[in-house]
């Protein structure tokens, strides 16, 4: 989404992308009430300096770009950064909590919220919002070849993760193959 659309103010154009930049900031932080006070402070502060918008760039790619200078510079400002990273783990958690029921694998979300932020955000821009590496790259400042070694140290860990895990009975596996209803019918 190009920001031209919108002539005068970048408003419109932010108000479009309002809940992906609410997830943005929701997973930087670890929790959706810290995201929210997080978002509201880059909102305010991508508003009141939009003339620094370069016309042609992809919007959301700023956007996301702006959150995530805005963290870091209140990350620096505290006295010890690595504890403001970590996650705590229902607050994270929360954020998978689906609307409707789907299915939710907490030791995945745990591995998740286990991960670097860095390594977090790199998964949800190129699989979540769906970035390119490049764009990836540009909002969280890095080349493109770093966010794909991301995401193969990610893999790996994953895997290695999973591997470790015990097989599911094969009563459970046929119970989610099967509503209901139609178990016991002939």
């Amino acid at each position: 989404m190009q920001a031209e659309e919108f002539h005068h103010s970048l408003r419109p154009g932010l108000i479009a992308i309002l809940p992906r930049l609410k997830r943005f900031a929701d997973m930087l932080v670890g929790a959706r009430d810290d995201g929210k006070a997080l978002l509201g402070r880059a909102l305010s502060a991508m508003l009141a300096e939009q003339h620094r918008y370069q016309r042609g760039t992809a919007l959301d790619v700023w956007a996301f770009g702006e959150i995530y200078q805005h963290w870091l510079h209140e990350l620096r400002a505290h006295a010890d950064p690595v504890a403001q990273t970590r996650v705590d783990e229902a607050s994270f958690g929360e954020l998978f909590y689906p609307e409707v029921d789907c299915y939710f694998d907490a030791p995945i979300v745990e591995f998740l919220g286990n991960l670097p932020a860095q390594q977090r955000l790199t998964l949800l821009l190129v699989y979540g919002e769906g970035f390119d590496y490049e764009d990836a790259g540009r909002v969280l400042d890095v080349h493109p070849d770093t966010i794909a070694a991301r995401l193969v140290r990610i893999t790996a860990a994953l895997a290695d993760r999973l591997s470790a895990r015990p097989p599911a009975p094969a009563a459970a596996i046929v119970e989610t193959l099967y509503p209901e209803g139609l178990r016991g019918s002939p």
